[in-house]
């Protein structure tokens, strides 16, 4: 047993566990007989949401300990002391949990004010609120030291052979050696985050190769195609959710009955949506060949980022579709042309963003169940 494997085989114990449970749920009606049915106090509902969201939490302690403490510690993985690593993951899984009460509490409140439309103004804010918060954590992790603006001016200057345009690109502080960065902002605000360790460690030409990957993504529209697929599958899921019988925006038994419909949404788009964020990094292999950047360089880079991360080079062809919306090390190498829709990061964007709908499933798969780094900034290539 690798230890990709057994991340995998984790993760897949803890969403099908979720989603046995809302399943479960569902089936015998458990919000509605035991959740209150009519419109309570602010109080009472914060009581409410705070005890689903307490079990929640309490559901994936063991998950999150196999996964963020026991397993990298068991593979010789770069490991914090457990109470290092406690205190980290308490205070980030309190702290999701009063957002998810929060983001809960504003869905009730526009809910009972304005229906199935309020709700969704509920949810596009509390996206919004969930990119502020993310952005101002990793803006305030930024690494400025002389040293780390060397290397990044080093491999700049090499990207700008290959005629890509490169955003704003900043270099942050971590703790989880899988922590990979993305992109932040839109637009002409789009900036490249990139871990301090690949700094570090990657060659120049290296890293020049991973900040050029992601200034594609963002040049050829991948990146946006993929936050914009991301909200609307959350928002149309939701509230497709909140129209089944049962369910609702307007009481606290009803919207449990939601989260738990939109558990299954969540799971809908694991199976769904890694085929679309694969689609996307191979195309953006293929346009950085095109723009000259050497596809050992493209296939030395993807290596080093999985040797990183979990250390799997090479996958089933099974597993890979159904789990993983980053190509293994070998696919990176094909030539065909990649056809079919492409959204860069959709699949764990969705994820993250799915926070704005108390959802269950945001912080239980393979790649970041018991890594707070990795919550509001999954892996992504």
């Amino acid at each position: 047993m690798t230890y990709a494997r057994a991340r995998l085989w984790l993760g897949i114990s803890g969403v099908g566990s979720l989603v046995t449970v809302c399943f479960i749920a569902l089936w015998f009606g458990l919000p509605q007989t035991l959740l209150t049915a009519e419109q309570t106090t602010v109080v009472g509902s914060m009581l409410q949401l705070g005890g689903v969201a307490t079990g929640l939490m309490v559901w994936l302690a063991p998950f999150d300990f196999l996964g963020g403490y026991w397993l990298p510690k068991r593979f010789g993985k770069p490991v914090e002391s457990f109470a290092n690593w406690f205190v980290g993951y308490l205070s980030a899984a309190v702290g999701q949990s009063i957002l998810f009460v929060v983001f809960g509490m504003l869905i009730l409140a526009a809910g009972s004010a304005a229906g199935l439309p309020g709700a969704a103004l509920a949810i596009f804010v509390g996206i919004a609120i969930c990119f502020v918060i993310r952005n101002r954590i990793l803006l305030a992790r930024r690494d400025q030291s002389a040293e780390v603006s060397d290397r990044l001016t080093d491999a700049l200057a090499k990207i700008q052979s290959w005629q890509i345009f490169i955003p704003r690109t900043i270099v942050v502080n971590h703790r989880d050696i899988g922590f990979t960065g993305g992109v932040i902002g839109f637009g002409k605000y789009s900036q490249i985050v990139i871990p301090k360790r690949w700094v570090s460690t990657m060659s120049s030409e290296e890293l020049a190769t991973a900040i050029a990957r992601r200034a594609i993504a963002i040049e050829s529209g991948g990146y946006l195609k993929g936050v914009v697929m991301a909200i609307a599958w959350n928002a149309a899921g939701f509230l497709l959710c909140a129209s089944l019988p049962g369910a609702g925006v307007e009481a606290v038994n009803s919207f449990v009955t939601t989260i738990c419909a939109f558990t299954i949404w969540s799971f809908l788009g694991l199976l769904i949506l890694p085929t679309f964020s694969r689609n996307a990094s191979l195309q953006i292999d293929q346009l950085l060949a095109k723009k000259g950047t050497p596809r050992s360089l493209i296939f030395e880079t993807a290596n080093t980022m999985d040797q990183m991360q979990d250390g799997e080079p090479e996958r089933p062809k099974w597993i890979e579709r159904i789990f993983h919306p980053v190509p293994s090390v070998s696919r990176r190498d094909a030539k065909q042309e990649i056809r079919g829709f492409a959204a860069w990061n959709v699949a764990r964007t969705t994820l993250f963003l799915s926070w704005a709908c108390f959802g269950m499933l945001s912080r239980a798969v393979h790649c970041n169940v018991g890594r707070p780094e990795l919550w509001t900034m999954l892996p992504t290539d």
